[in-house]
Parts: structure tokens; sequence; C-alpha cells
């Protein structure tokens, strides 16, 4: 129907409006670490096909399964780098397709899917990303096209491809559904295509990703990767080689 769930994180709630009007319509939550209560709530997914909620509840490291009405079904993960555990998990998606769930496990610099169709304890189906200082923002962590520092923000497109911002790196990263690499782009700085700490991405039903670039304050729109992920990679490319380049003079 178009409604807009916010996660009130400072409120320990998620909020519900009408997204034609912004009219008021529910909210459930509080502050705790019961069933239904939560710690600093971060990111939220709606399950359209399903009619479920996930909200990441981050520092009680789990995520936490709704109906639509914000009835408490269940609750998964607990402190940890150990599969489905969390530390500190910012960010959580839904595949519409299949119902799996992914959860950006930010401080141990990874993403994990889950398999949620039963409301018993999801089943871990694959993990990627993490680093041997998970659990640390050290610069020296991974940077290699396909690797993760401090990711934030995920989104599924229709195809099943998830886009990540790889906050840590300044940059975007897409995968297919089984986490393997397919592109990135960005780098840091204030130019077009380029980031300072991206936090939120989205895809439309037309497949343009739109990014929260957090330190440059504002929202840059990327045309569909068929039409857009060539002159994407050519100028990932192209700041890739004038890195290079100014390394190479102040040698």
């Amino acid at each position: 129907k178009g409604d807009v769930w916010v996660v009130d994180t400072n409120n320990h709630r998620v909020q519900k409006f009408d997204g034609k009007l912004g009219g008021y319509l529910m909210k459930f939550g509080s502050r705790g670490n019961g069933e239904g209560q939560f710690n600093a709530p971060w990111g939220i997914a709606v399950d359209r096909v399903r009619g479920y909620v996930y909200v990441v509840d981050s520092a009680n490291f789990r995520v936490q399964k709704f109906d639509m009405a914000g009835e408490f079904i269940m609750a998964w993960g607990s402190f940890g780098n150990g599969d489905g555990q969390f530390y500190f998990p910012r960010g959580v998606a839904v595949d519409q397709e299949d119902g799996t769930v992914y959860v950006v496990d930010m401080g141990n610099h990874r993403i994990q899917k889950f398999d949620t169709s039963t409301n018993v304890l999801p089943q871990l189906l694959t993990k990627w990303g993490g680093s041997p200082a998970a659990g640390h923002a050290s610069s020296s962590l991974a940077q290699e096209a396909g690797q993760l520092r401090s990711p934030w923000g995920i989104t599924v497109d229709g195809a099943g491809d998830v886009y990540v911002t790889d906050t840590g790196n300044h940059r975007i990263e897409k995968f297919d559904r089984e986490g393997n690499f397919i592109t990135q782009w960005g780098g840091f700085g204030n130019g077009d295509g380029q980031f300072n700490f991206p936090y939120g991405v989205a895809v439309d039903a037309k497949g343009s990703v739109f990014v929260i670039d957090s330190g440059n304050t504002r929202v840059q729109q990327f045309m569909p990767a068929e039409e857009g992920s060539e002159r994407l990679q050519d100028e990932a490319e192209d700041l890739a080689e004038l890195e290079k380049a100014q390394r190479t003079q102040k040698v």
C-alpha cells in the first residue's frame, strides 16, 4: 500500500505512516531486551509478499521478526562473531522473491543471509566479507573489490542482486544472491559519483539506485545497472588510476 515504516532509534520503537499523506498509523516497541523491545533499533525491512517486518535491534545484537500489526514473532542473534551472531548490526533487507533476509553485521564487516521461511531459528545460508580484525574499525582493513569495511546499508533489487554501502571504503558494492561480487563504484570525495561515508541505499522498481551520501549531506541517484554499469565501472577504474598516480607523485 506504500506505507512508510520508520525506525525511531533513540525512542527505541518503530512507527508506521501513510505513504501518501504522511499520517501516523501505528507504533510498536519500547526500550529493553525482552520480546518486542529494542535497544537502539537501526535497520528495518518489510516482506510485502509474506507480511513480515524485520527490525535490526542493534545494541541487543539481534534481529526481530514481527507481523504487519507489530506483533512479535521471533528473534535471533547474540553478541559475537560466530555464525548467526552480530556485532552492532545495522542494515537489513528482504529478497521479495524467496523471503530470505540479509543482515549487515557492521562490526564484523560482513553480510549474513538467512532462511526465515519458518518461525523457528533461521538457518544461515551464506555469509561474505569479514576480517581477521572483525570488531575493530582499523584503517588497515581490506579494501579490495568484494571486501567490506564497516558496511551499513543494504537493499535487494527485483533480480535478486544485493547492493551494500561499504561505508568505510566510501563506495557501493553489488553482489549476487550468493555473495559473489559483481561490481562497485564510488571512492572518497565530493564529486559526482563519489561518497563521504555513505549510509543508506535503496533501489526502485525501474532499477535506479539511490544512495544517502551522509558526509556530503546529499542523496545521489544512479541509473539502472544494465544501462550504467559499464560507465560506473569506467568511473571506478578512472578513480583508481587517479589515486595510483597521486600516490606515485607523493613517492
